[in-house]
C-alpha cells in the first residue's frame, strides 16, 4: 500500500525519493539505560557493575531483548536475567540520518540539504507565489504569461537551473530574470528566506 502511495507521500512531504527497505537495523543504534533502583533490587552491592553490564550490551542483544528472548548480565560469578523495568532501551540514529522507530514501523529522513535541493526549493517556492499572484491579479488559470524575476545571486541562479520547469508550471512563455525589472512593468515583491524577490507578471495574448 506504501509503495502504491508513495508518489502522494513525496508530494504531501516535500520528499525527493523515497525508499522502503525491511529492516532498520542498519539505521538505528540501540543502547540500554539502566535503571538503578530495579537493578539494586537484584545485585545489591554490586549494582554499579551490574549497570556497567547492562550499558555494553550490544544492538542486537537488545533487540531480541525486545522480542522477548531472555537477556542475563553477569556479575562476577552470578548472573542474572534482567526484565523491562531494569533498563530502558535508547535509539540512536546511525550516522547523519533522523530517525523514528514505533511499533515495528520505522521513517529515517536525510534531512542534509544539498545545493541542487536549496536552488530547487527556491524555484518551488517562486512557483507558488507566482501562482498565489496569478490568482490575486484575476488571471484565468488558461491564461498565458511573461513572467519577470529578479533577485540576488541565488535566486537567479536557482531560476536560470529550473527555467524550463518554471515556466511550465505558471504558463509562461518566457522567463526572465535578473537584478531589476524595468520600470515598465507593475512589480510585486516578497521575501523568502531573508532574500528579497520581485516580480512581474504580464498577460499574453
Amino acid at each position: 500500500m506504501l509503495r502504491e502511495l508513495s508518489p502522494l507521500l513525496a508530494a504531501e512531504l516535500n520528499i525527493k525519493k523515497i525508499e522502503f527497505i525491511s529492516s532498520a537495523d542498519d539505521l538505528v543504534t540501540l543502547k540500554a539505560r539502566p535503571n538503578f533502583r530495579s537493578l539494586g533490587k537484584k545485585f545489591g552491592k554490586d549494582t554499579p557493575l551490574a549497570a556497567e553490564a547492562v550499558q555494553a550490551l550490544s544492538s542486537d542483544a537488545l533487540r531480541d531483548f525486545e522480542a522477548g528472548k531472555p537477556l542475563y548480565v553477569s556479575v562476577g560469578n552470578e548472573s542474572r536475567e534482567l526484565s523491562p523495568e531494569d533498563l530502558t532501551v535508547v535509539r540512536t540514529a546511525s550516522g547523519e540520518l533522523v530517525v523514528k522507530e514505533e511499533g515495528g514501523y520505522f521513517a529515517a529522513l536525510d534531512s542534509v540539504v544539498t545545493r541542487d535541493l536549496r536552488l530547487e526549493g527556491v524555484a518551488r517556492e517562486i512557483v507558488s507565489r507566482v501562482q498565489r499572484l496569478r490568482k490575486e491579479l484575476g488571471f484565468a488559470v488558461s491564461d498565458r504569461i511573461r513572467l519577470f524575476i529578479a533577485g540576488g545571486a541565488e535566486i537567479q541562479e536557482a531560476v536560470k537551473a529550473f527555467q524550463k520547469w518554471i515556466a511550465d508550471e505558471v504558463l509562461a512563455l518566457e522567463v526572465s530574470v535578473g537584478e531589476k525589472i524595468d520600470g515598465t512593468h507593475a512589480t510585486h515583491t516578497f521575501d523568502l528566506d531573508g532574500q528579497s524577490v520581485e516580480v512581474a507578471l504580464e498577460r499574453v495574448g
